[in-house]
């Protein structure tokens, strides 16, 4: 049983040294640093549009409110610093499903493996 420990800690140690978990930290502050506003005006109308939602017949300007939800939306993840982040969190992902697949087949057919979606962002 430490064996198969040890080995799941250098599998971690390996992963949060490689470069692209280190540029999606980096990317992450960035993010943040720059985007604070943005972010906070998506999230915003992302929680009126989703409470519009719940009575879209009956709610005042629906159709307003879906709008500018969407127009935050794309304005915050049409940003580069967005699109690479996205790109290295999926590349990463797959990366993860793969290498524990890899583990379940080794250990046992009877593991369903986990199925890879590449977003290709």
């Amino acid at each position: 049983m430490e064996e198969i420990e040890r080995l799941a800690n250098e599998y971690a140690d390996l992963f949060i040294n490689s470069i692209e978990f280190k540029k999606l930290i980096t990317l992450q502050k960035e993010i943040y640093e720059q985007l604070t506003p943005k972010i906070i005006s998506f999230k915003t109308a992302e929680a009126k549009y989703l409470e519009a939602l719940e009575y879209k017949e009956y709610y005042p300007n629906f159709n307003e409110c879906k709008m500018n939800f969407i127009d935050k939306k794309k304005e915050l993840y049409d940003n580069e610093l967005v699109k690479e982040y996205k790109r290295l969190e999926n590349q990463l992902q797959i990366k993860l499903d793969t290498d524990f697949n890899l583990l379940k087949k080794s250990i046992s057919n009877k593991f369903a493996l986990t199925k890879i979606i590449n977003l290709n962002l």
